[in-house]
């Protein structure tokens, strides 16, 4: 089993993420959507918007969808790293030993340790990791079978992971394919992370633990607030004339 204190470290980067979320969207201001670029005036012509307050909505969900996606990916990795009581490949001694240079300094997370698979022991485990399906393409899935392989030389079983779905995209297992490597030994995705690496299904546990590590934030009230307070700004400024604000974009 997985002690208490390891959770609670994995688990706060979940709550930190909830913080910068709530940062996130209490911190827009006029300001990133007129003079920052940061609404797209071809994009609200196009879609047909008329008033003032459809277009800030839109820019405060796209703004606040983009900025989280890429967030998030890294808060996951840091909650799978220290789920796992790994380290960052570019904390491990051997990165720092040679300055950045090293194999290990590609991968996301290593655990050191003897592990063993179908008889075979290896140094460690090291695993690249993306958030799910939807993020990997051809090049990610190359350029891991390359790493893989220096892995394996190193005596170290690598392995690419999702945290989330239920099979990788076509892409993803016909590359592994195609250099030699079985999908099935090489890719966990979602549930099979836990049971391959941790010996237990926790996949349900752990979403129950990050709806409590995140409780008390509510994400569409700030945003909803929030495009309420933008619009209240810009109709001082415009009116409810979205061809004013549109023309003042540029």
């Amino acid at each position: 089993m997985i002690s208490s204190d390891r959770i609670e470290r994995a688990l706060r980067h979940i709550r930190e993420f909830a913080s910068r979320a709530a940062e996130l969207i209490m911190g827009i201001t006029p300001e990133d959507l007129v003079e920052e670029g940061g609404l797209n005036p071809y994009m609200v012509a196009s879609l047909g918007i008329n008033n003032i307050r459809d277009a800030v909505e839109l820019f405060v969900y796209r703004r606040v969808e983009r900025s989280l996606g890429t967030s998030f990916g890294n808060a996951i990795e840091a909650f799978l790293r220290d789920l796992l009581g790994g380290i960052s490949g570019k904390d491990h001694r051997e990165c720092k030993r040679q300055r950045g240079k090293s194999w290990m300094c590609w991968w996301d997370v290593v655990v050191e340790g003897e592990y063993v698979e179908t008889a075979k022991r290896y140094k460690g485990i090291v695993l690249a990791v993306r958030s799910g399906p939807a993020d990997f393409n051809k090049d990610i899935v190359e350029r891991f079978v390359q790493h893989a392989r220096e892995a394996e030389q190193n005596g170290y079983r690598p392995y690419l992971v999702l945290t989330y779905g239920k099979r990788a995209f076509g892409v993803a297992e016909s590359t592994l394919r195609s250099k030699g490597l079985d999908p099935q030994n090489y890719m966990l995705v979602g549930r099979e992370v836990f049971r391959r690496l941790l010996g237990q299904d926790l996949y349900d546990d752990v979403v129950e633990k990050i709806f409590s590590a995140s409780k008390g934030l509510d994400i569409f009230g700030l945003m909803e607030k929030k495009v309420e307070e933008l619009t209240a700004q810009l109709r001082d400024r415009y009116g409810d004339d979205i061809r004013k604000l549109l023309k003042d974009l540029s």
